[in-house]
């Protein structure tokens, strides 16, 4: 027993001594990929923390009327950080101040670029949203309705079938128009939302 014990050992001490640098550069590999994997999700711990500084900065200059280092850390953050979900957050809002000075075109763009570079689907589909309805109130009626039909599950999203009904509705469709605002009330919605969008079917009813 005792024989074989030591054959074995001496086998497996012959094997450590054959595979000795295969042994070191393996376990070197492993341990320079965790280190680098934690390095990774520190950087972008603290990247993640410093957007969020220059956003919040952004936001409050925004509360105050001063929309120039929105527009500004936008550009930046487009440029840096495309997919980024503070690229998209203040995206938003400077497609909202070309939105209120009228640069429709502008605004569209903004929301274009999110739609096609950012990573959360959340505020892509706030964007979208924005999208359709700016469509909407260019009068691009078609455009906005081809738009919707083109995201994949836009049929299970209330707020989109709604604005589906406003273009049935302004072509004079009013039938359709009410079909979908009639959908859109049997899914999830805000009680504010559902308020106006009955006010929309009782009017037309």
């Amino acid at each position: 027993m005792s024989k074989q014990y030591s054959e074995e050992e001496d086998r497996l001490i012959a094997w450590f001594k054959e595979n000795i640098k295969s042994i070191f550069y393996g376990v070197t590999i492993g341990l320079s990929l965790v280190l680098g994997f934690q390095y990774y999700e520190n950087s972008t711990s603290n990247m993640q923390h410093e957007l969020s500084l220059e956003y919040q900065n952004a936001i409050e200059q925004f509360k105050d009327r001063n929309f120039e280092q929105v527009l500004t850390l936008s550009e930046k953050f487009r440029k840096d950080y495309p997919s980024n979900i503070y690229t998209g957050m203040i995206g938003l809002y400077e497609a909202k101040i070309h939105h209120d000075a009228k640069k429709y075109n502008e605004s569209l763009n903004a929301l274009d670029f999110i739609i096609n570079n950012n990573k959360s689907e959340e505020v892509i589909i706030i964007a979208q949203l924005r999208y359709a309805r700016l469509l909407v109130l260019m009068d691009e009626q078609e455009t906005a309705k081809t738009f919707i039909m083109s995201i994949s599950g836009y049929k299970d999203n209330p707020l989109m079938i709604e604005i589906l009904g406003d273009i049935e509705y302004f072509d004079n469709n009013i039938q359709d128009a009410k079909k979908l605002y009639e959908s859109s009330l049997t899914k999830d919605l805000t009680p504010n939302k559902r308020k106006i969008i009955e006010n929309k079917l009782n009017s037309i009813n």
